[in-house]
């Protein structure tokens, strides 16, 4: 099984600390599961508080293609994450 890590990178419309509540509502935590996307990591950039990175790990293309999609936009931005603009890096790797 691949396994792809997607490294998003980008700039919010609200504070940190709501958009990391937001991630960590247990409401967005349930779709990730059903999604099998795991949060690795949600953090802010020490010289731009206004600009965060999420790391998610979970099956080839399903949180690329999420992303990508632009009926999901509307749902992306409500967290505060500010869609325009996002650096995604994906990196794969073989589950044994």
């Amino acid at each position: 099984m691949t396994i792809e890590t997607t490294i998003l990178d980008f700039q919010l419309s609200n504070t940190f600390e709501q958009y990391e509540s937001h991630m960590n509502a247990e409401e967005q935590q349930s779709m990730f599961k059903e999604m099998g996307v795991k949060t690795f990591y949600i953090g802010k950039s020490i010289d731009d508080p206004k600009r965060a990175t999420v790391i998610f790990q979970g099956p080839e293309n399903v949180l690329y293609d999420i992303f990508m999609n632009p009926e999901t936009i509307p749902i992306v931005e409500a967290s505060g994450h500010i869609y325009e603009g996002t650096k995604i890096t994906r990196w794969i790797s073989w589950k044994k």
